[in-house]
């Protein structure tokens, strides 16, 4: 067997490991997986896989090829919360194993092997291959459009640009356009005859070909509420306007990259220390433009969610691992180097040892997984520090999936309980009389709708900003699923509420409200009682 099969194979097995090792333990985390479980599931049922669906209601949030990949798991494996994350897994493996083959011939067999290992051992890779989100078809499709427009593998490079508008819209086109300009300006090749060199005469068509029947066939059947809410809200209005206001900054994603590169954030410094040498070399600084465009452009977005940085993790891991092999080969680790990597170590170590939350098996259990860390951590820093490269990555790849398989195993329970409202959705299976009108947040009703089938109604929004959120989408022809501007609960219907929604509520709302039961986040009512206090936590 060749080193390069093997190097694939190591690969392979090392990501079926961290991404698959009890892949269903934890149920889908509220509330964007199971959102996307239940779309998947609704196209299964209903036979329709080319028009959304959520509660039976048309939905315009995404393009459907995550929808189209789940609903063929959910087909194949059945309906689970594994099978619903398998896609995101497959996506991944195939995008580490990509990396590692593609790049081979841009810097060499070494610096490939090592930034396929640092990619597939990142930390918010992990998380986000162990999620049914979208965030890795998109990764998956960017990163080979991207190496392929280097590459000048124009064919390969079009095609993935129409996947990655089936993954998550106009980016899929507008972020290989302009990561490519910008860098052939940079360049200095940003000429006519090197335009036309790109073939996008042909290519453009070719991937409006894959890419665009799924939209025009939308606008034709759904017309303007689908052009307004998936065009205007969900890809305009989002980057303009926060959605969630107050908790968008400039700088969050410095604290993402900082968590979700671990255990190779000390590269980063390493990465910045090499951008004078690296600026004249054309595929250094390809992919210094691809990882820092994407950071930059969802850094001045007005909304943010940690996963958007998601497709600039393989760029800056072919960075790393180039900066790791440059100090490898040269013996010199600059102390700031040696310095950043235990600080955030240690930033780690104490982050999960200050986490609320506790392991099944209670402290002892917590202090043991503290100690191996700590190990890992000290074995890894001393390598670093001795120059011992192979102990120093090896420590690394152990570091990663210690952590990730003891949170991911050890904590199941508390994190299932905290994060997930499976077990407040089996209760209300078991105790919701047959025929009762229920109305349910709005956070808990992709959960309780995937997993108990249980529908009910929305819950009303007493938020005097969601209210007028949902009045400003209801005149601008917004359609989201669950936006209501009627605030009546009729008598003898059922409530199932966040703790700390409920204590927010005006208290006209909470007259005759009679408190049933209280479930993790979560407290049941029926109307027509007497008002009660619910204490938030």
């Amino acid at each position: 067997m060749s080193n390069k099969r093997k190097t694939c194979l190591l690969l392979l097995c090392f990501g079926v490991l961290l991404y698959g090792t009890y892949l269903g333990l934890i149920p889908l985390l509220d509330p964007d997986e199971p959102v996307y479980g239940e779309t998947a599931k609704e196209m299964l049922l209903t036979g329709d896989w080319l028009s959304p669906r959520i509660y039976g209601e048309f939905w315009y949030d995404k393009p459907p090829l995550f929808y189209w990949l789940e609903a063929i798991s959910f087909k194949l494996f059945g309906l689970s919360t594994w099978s619903a994350r398998l896609p995101s897994v497959l996506a991944t493996l195939i995008t580490s194993i990509y990396l590692y083959c593609s790049s081979i011939s841009l810097i060499g067999e070494k610096r490939a092997r090592y930034s396929a290992f640092i990619f597939t051992s990142a930390l918010e890779i992990i998380i986000l291959a162990r999620s049914a989100v979208t965030d890795a078809t998109l990764m998956l499709s960017l990163t080979i459009a991207l190496v392929s427009f280097l590459k000048k593998q124009y064919k390969t490079a079009y095609i993935a640009c129409g996947l990655a508008l089936l993954a998550k819209g106009p980016i899929g086109f507008a972020f290989p356009a302009l990561i490519v300009a910008l860098w052939m300006i940079l360049s200095r090749k940003f000429t006519w005859k090197n335009i036309m060199s790109l073939h996008w005469t042909w290519g453009i068509p070719l991937a409006c070909l894959i890419g665009l029947p799924w939209f025009i066939y939308m606008g034709i059947i759904h017309g303007t509420p689908f052009i307004d809410t998936f065009l205007g809200y969900h890809n305009i209005t989002r980057f303009v306007a926060p959605e969630h206001a107050g908790k968008d900054h400039i700088w969050m994603y410095l604290v993402v990259l900082a968590a979700g590169f671990f255990p190779w954030v000390a590269a980063i410094p390493a990465i910045f220390a090499s951008i004078r040498k690296w600026m004249h070399k054309e595929v250094m600084l390809y992919l210094m433009v691809w990882a820092g465009f994407i950071f930059m452009f969802f850094s001045l977005s007005s909304t943010q969610l940690f996963s958007y940085i998601l497709p600039m993790y393989p760029a800056l891991s072919l960075l790393a691992g180039c900066a790791v092999a440059d100090m490898e080969e040269s013996g010199a680790v600059p102390l700031y180097v040696e310095i950043s990597h235990a600080f955030f170590f240690l930033l780690v170590v104490a982050a999960l040892g200050l986490a609320p939350i506790m392991p099944d098996g209670g402290p002892a259990v917590k202090i043991g997984i503290l100690i191996m860390m700590t190990g890992l951590g000290t074995i890894s820093v001393l390598a670093l520090a001795r120059r011992r490269f192979f102990l120093f990555r090896t420590a690394q790849y152990l570091s990663a999936a210690a952590l990730i398989l003891s949170v991911w195993i050890l904590f199941a329970s508390s994190v299932s309980h905290s994060f997930t409202s499976y077990a407040i959705g089996s209760r209300l299976h078991r105790e919701l009389p047959s025929g009762s009108s229920v109305y349910i947040d709005s956070f808990y009703l992709p959960s309780i709708a995937f997993y108990q089938n249980i529908y009910g109604h929305p819950l009303p929004e007493y938020s005097a900003d969601k209210q007028q959120n949902a009045r400003t989408n209801a005149s601008e022809g917004v359609y989201l699923p669950g936006d209501s501007t009627n605030l009546r609960i009729p008598s003898d219907s059922y409530i199932l509420v966040q703790k700390k929604s409920f204590a927010r509520w005006p208290e006209e709302h909470k007259k005759d409200l009679h408190l049933l039961w209280q479930e993790d986040t979560a407290c049941f009512f029926i109307k027509g009682g007497k008002p009660i206090e619910v204490n938030e936590k």
